[in-house]
């Protein structure tokens, strides 16, 4: 297998590309403009332009068709081009993050074998209606988007893991979320939520920081796998002691819920071991 490897060199432009590689990695370089030879490069499999000063994909992406990885992240990209989805091949990681992107291609969910798959730190309001597609997803991030839905097909996403959807725009999930049966993180801080998703009984990390929670019902105990729960910034009053059901609970974060009072009963949590700021 060919390698070409040219990362942390301070290139500006791309490095001559002499034979047909298996993988390509210029990360962490200057490189704006990507070379119409790229596109031949038939057997390439690994393709890392991540954190370059790059702006644009051409359509000859899709000609790719071996690609298995792709790492476009921490560049200056406004579109990502339709010919992504004959990437069939995809499977282990699609790098889009910190990007420029304000809507995502249909095609991408032709990619139905992928299983990691970060959209962070983009502009994005919206997903692909058939994003359930992506089933063999097992960790999502899409933090730091202006998403202010998800769409009817997202529970069918059932081998997710890990989902970050920090600092979005919603203001609830849908009520089939619960068929999300096998996610362990579920990061929804910063959005403006004002239920806790109770019924996906696998999770062990559930962070809702700075949301619109007003009330912690006393069925949290449905969460029996929970480690950690982050309710800062939010508008709790009270507590339910149900809590001290929770037998892994090892973290609870309450921190500036101004109005919350604290019971005596959270000495017993510290008792066994369990961290709570207050």
């Amino acid at each position: 297998m060919t390698q070409l490897i040219a990362n942390n060199r301070q290139l500006t432009g791309f490095p001559e590309l002499k034979a047909d590689y298996s993988e390509i990695s210029v990360f962490n370089n200057d490189i704006s403009d990507l070379p119409n030879e790229l596109w031949q490069q038939k057997k390439l499999e690994v393709l890392n332009i991540s954190a370059n000063k790059i702006e644009s994909i051409s359509d000859k992406l899709g000609d790719l068709s071996q690609l298995t990885m792709i790492d476009f992240g921490h560049n200056q990209i406004s579109r990502i081009p339709e010919s992504i989805g004959r990437l069939t091949q995809l499977e282990s990681f699609v790098y889009l993050h910190n990007n420029r992107l304000r809507q995502l291609p249909d095609s991408l969910t032709n990619l139905i074998r992928l299983r990691y798959l970060n959209l962070s730190q983009n502009q994005l309001t919206a997903l692909p209606e058939k994003i359930g597609n992506l089933d063999q997803l097992i960790e999502l991030k899409l933090e730091q988007n202006r998403i202010d839905r998800l769409p009817d097909s997202f529970t069918a996403l059932i081998n997710l893991r890990e989902l970050n959807l920090a600092n979005n725009a919603l203001s609830s999930l849908s009520e089939d979320f619960h068929q999300l049966e096998k996610l362990r993180v579920l990061n929804l801080e910063g959005n403006s939520i004002r239920e806790l998703p109770l019924h996906n009984k696998a999770l062990t990390e559930l962070h809702m920081r700075n949301n619109q929670v007003a009330v912690l019902p006393a069925q949290v105990t449905q969460l029996r796998q929970l480690r950690k729960l982050d309710l800062r910034g939010n508008q709790l009053k009270i507590l339910p002691e149900t809590l001290l059901e929770l037998p892994g609970l090892e973290r609870l974060d309450l921190r500036w819920n101004l109005d919350l009072q604290m019971p005596r009963w959270v000495d017993k949590l510290r008792e066994r071991g369990c961290i709570v700021y207050w």
